[in-house]
């Protein structure tokens, strides 16, 4: 298990650094992220580097025992490159040119812009790659985060024309595939073909923009292979990463994809950002972390791990004492083996000097310090069983980057469009994390996993699959296998009615899942936020979003709408349906993460796994470790709170042991 933090050399005095290090090893630390954001100081002309300021801190971290991850620092580059190369820039939706000044503006499709990446991480791998210290590599930082991952540019439109042009070979075939024939948009030039970019009243072909996400996840994913294919050439067997960042979802990147020639994952981890008055509810913490360590299904990094107030321009929430200890814990719970924190050191200058970090902007230890040094020691020797052992789950949940994408230019109902800030739509994020905080109450161990992914599904009692509106038939064949086997599916609203050439099927919803779900839908309407009632049983439930209105033709009724504002109060809401050796529920609406409780609560027990509800906020895991095997409960509330036979302090967890 590895501790570490995010370090900035550069942006203080060489006479700090021996201090900084020594500090940081009085807190339990052994490794430090370095130079993610270094590109004008190593190389400060054209083809002219400079790796003397590097060199020297390297030197120092070897001195004191210590290990680096190096990143790439093509995140943000040098003015000279843009002024040279005013192409290189992105261009944003509204037309607003991404100059410098800030990160993350760099056009992916600019030819200027490779060749200037190739030079400086070239540079950096033939000067560090075989420096013992350095023990691996974080690839650009964030690469698509703050709306980057879409660009309107000149080049964009050019490739993305060339894109286009690959895929489909001839216009006849794009007009065809896109439907181009309604509205009478035929293109009968491939320069005719825009890039989606705004636009004054109706939207543009949802066939279309669909490709468009493919194209910038294309670029994207490439430009990050292409970084890794220099550094495996000039720094053999250094494991490669790059690092994610909240929400899952929010870009419109095949994540799955940009880790397949990348070693491990790795994840920013901010239960609460900005202005932010309350934290992330820790389910949704807890989804995020199994949809990265699900990439690739084996431990992963945390990056950048919260350990102090952070904000760019405003503050909010302030972690009472053991919060950001228990953040940590819940971390290494879910899989991490590796833990960086952000940051060593608050910056006192900079668009950053209110991220701050385990010091404030002097050099005086502060009560986060201690309480993460404290946590480091309680949890060590758990960490240090558990750090590369697998996370086991009999329940598992499905995503889909495609259907991600649909629902962010065509979000169907208000209540799945959510825009906390101007570059995100997270409305099919926080549907998933809905879905995912079921089992995450009930204390199941859960994984999160890309649905296209070839990984076996035969060992989960469970599989669920939200939104799956977007099929693809392989992965169809594939869950009615799994059915007919014994599994059992919940399936979500909207499921299975759009091929991939975003073509609706001529079957009723649940369209190509009608038969394994025993269901048929012909009218549905979207609530948004409104809350409708719906009862299983003696159960109370509220769903939103989107009611369906289900038709049984094989399947059992378990819930009706109960909701006298509705005309359709009394009709069938959520079925199941025997399938092979298998079931299929069908839900027909968007449950509240407390009504997703109680129907998992039936479909657990039937399925034969075990579950316990602690409360709300309570948050249990069972991990397998070397030596030991364990039960972890957390308590993430601000209360005193019995778990089990246990009373938990506020923010407090416990780790029981279990011989094997």
């Amino acid at each position: 298990m590895i501790f570490g933090a995010c370090y900035y050399p550069e942006q203080w005095n060489p006479k700090d650094w021996d201090e900084d290090l020594k500090i940081m090893k009085e807190m339990g630390l052994s490794s430090v992220r370095l130079a993610e954001f270094a590109w004008g100081l190593m190389e400060p002309k054209e083809g002219k580097f400079d790796f003397s300021l590097f060199d020297a801190v390297l030197k120092k971290v070897q001195e004191h025992g210590m290990t680096v991850i190096l990143g790439t620092p093509t995140a943000t580059f040098p003015p000279w490159l843009y002024q040279k190369f005013p192409e290189i820039v992105q261009v944003s939706k509204d037309g607003i040119v991404r100059g410098i000044g800030t990160r993350r503006q760099a056009c992916f499709s600019s030819p200027a812009y490779k060749k200037a990446t190739e030079r400086i991480v070239t540079a950096m791998a033939k000067h560090f790659g075989n420096h013992p210290a350095v023990v691996g590599w974080q690839i650009d930082n964030e690469p698509g985060h703050e709306g980057s991952d879409v660009d309107y540019s000149p080049l964009a439109e050019k490739n993305f024309r060339t894109w286009l042009k690959q895929k489909y070979k001839t216009l006849d075939s794009l007009n065809k595939r896109w439907g181009n024939i309604f509205w009478g948009v035929i293109y009968s030039d491939w320069n005719q073909i825009p890039l989606p970019s705004a636009h004054v009243a109706s939207n543009f072909n949802p066939a279309m923009i669909q490709d468009y996400y493919r194209f910038q996840s294309d670029e994207l994913v490439s430009y990050i292979h292409f970084q890794a294919e220099i550094l495996r050439k000039y720094s053999k067997g250094k494991p490669l990463t790059t690092n994610l960042y909240p929400s899952p979802f929010l870009p419109v990147t095949d994540m799955y994809e940009m880790f397949k020639k990348l070693d491990y994952v790795s994840w920013d981890n901010y239960p609460v950002w900005g202005n932010q008055q309350e934290p992330y509810p820790h389910p949704l913490v807890t989804a995020t972390q199994q949809y990265s360590r699900g990439l690739k299904n084996k431990p992963y990094t945390v990056m950048e791990q919260f350990s102090g107030v952070q904000g760019h321009d405003t503050l909010g929430y302030l972690p009472p004492p053991g919060q950001i200890g228990l953040w940590l814990t819940q971390a290494i719970v879910n899989g991490a083996n590796q833990i960086y924190f952000f940051r060593y050191r608050t910056a006192r200058y900079g668009q950053e000097q209110l991220c701050y970090g385990i010091l404030d902007h002097g050099k005086r230890k502060t009560s986060k310090y201690f309480e993460l040094k404290q946590t480091i020691e309680d949890i060590k020797e758990f960490a240090e069983d558990v750090a590369d052992s697998p996370y086991p789950a009999t329940v598992a949940i499905l995503h889909d980057i495609e259907n991600s994408r649909n629902y962010k230019h065509q979000p169907l109902s208000d209540g799945l469009r959510f825009s906390p800030v101007p570059f995100a739509q997270v409305g099919y994020d926080i549907e998933l994390a809905t879905w995912f905080a079921g089992t995450n109450v009930l204390n199941v161990n859960a994984h999160s996993l890309p649905i296209h992914a070839d990984m076996d599904w035969s060992q989960y009692k469970v599989l669920t699959l939200p939104l799956y509106t977007m099929f693809e038939p392989n992965i169809v064949e594939k869950l009615k296998t799994y059915v007919r086997d014994g599994g059992t599916l919940v399936l979500g609203y909207r499921s299975g009615i759009k091929d991939k050439d975003h073509w609706m099927v001529e079957e009723p919803v649940p369209g190509v899942f009608g038969e394994m779900a025993g269901v048929e839908v012909f009218q549905f309407e979207a609530p948004a936020t409104d809350k409708v009632g719906i009862r299983m049983g003696l159960w109370p439930l509220k769903g939103s979003k989107f009611c369906e209105i289900l038709e049984p033709t094989t399947a059992k009724v378990i819930a009706r709408y109960r909701d006298k504002k509705k005309f359709y109060s009394g009709k069938p809401a959520i079925t199941v349906n025997e399938y092979g050796k298998g079931k299929v529920y069908y839900v027909g609406s968007s449950l509240t993460p407390e009504s997703f409780v109680l129907l998992y609560r039936r479909i657990l027990k039937e399925a034969g796994v075990r579950f316990g509800i602690l409360g709300s906020t309570i948050e249990r895991h069972l991990r397998e470790g070397k030596r030991y095997n364990y039960e972890i409960t957390m308590n993430h509330s601000n209360q005193y709170k019995l778990a089990g036979l246990s009373i938990l302090k506020p923010f407090g967890y416990r780790i029981k042991r279990i011989e094997k």
